[in-house]
């Protein structure tokens, strides 16, 4: 799938999102758009996906369970799997996050990713915190914005400083703010 994702940022990067065919990438990547579709559902899931999602969940859980916080446990997952993943793939992480940010159609569906998240972060928070309902999804809403605000900081600033950097200065930004 990661050959893909690689064939269709290039094209997408070079001519403009609305102006490639899932058809081309699959051609390029030399698998079916049968294929294409399969794997990825959508246009737009060619650029969103990415493996993240279950390792950081794992890895909150581990943290949870050792007793950290909710958004300590976010935090520290965050900041392990992107010094081993970014410092790997931070080329390709940062023109799919900048192509993100420069297509209202990419941002949509990386807004509802990024909801996705929150949703299943709730009911790991609610598990493992010994917390309300509500409690628990105002902390996942908290750190999925957080994690936002330092991916949008890292695609303005060009990649310029590392990602979980600027995750560790957000997170760290909301003390004392209630």
């Amino acid at each position: 799938m990661k050959h893909v994702q690689r064939e269709a940022l290039q094209r997408f990067t070079d001519r403009g999102f609305d102006d490639v065919t899932v058809e081309e990438i699959a051609d390029a990547a030399e698998v079916s758009a049968m294929s294409v579709y399969r794997w990825f559902g959508t246009k737009e899931a060619l650029v969103i996906w990415d493996e993240f999602d279950p390792p950081i969940l794992a890895s909150v859980t581990e943290r949870l369970t050792q007793g950290h916080p909710p958004l300590a446990a976010v935090r520290g997952a965050l900041v392990a799997l992107l010094d081993e993943v970014y410092d790997r793939e931070r080329d390709l992480a940062l023109a799919r996050t900048q192509l993100i940010h420069r297509e209202p159609a990419l941002l949509a569906a990386a807004t509802a990713n990024g909801r996705a998240l929150r949703d299943a972060l709730t009911p790991v928070f609610a598990a493992h915190g010994q917390m309300t309902a509500t409690r628990a999804r105002v902390a996942a809403t908290i750190a999925t914005a957080l994690l936002e605000t330092a991916v949008d900081a890292w695609q303005r600033e060009d990649g310029q400083r590392p990602l979980a950097e600027l995750i560790t200065e957000s997170f760290a930004a909301i003390k004392g703010l209630s």
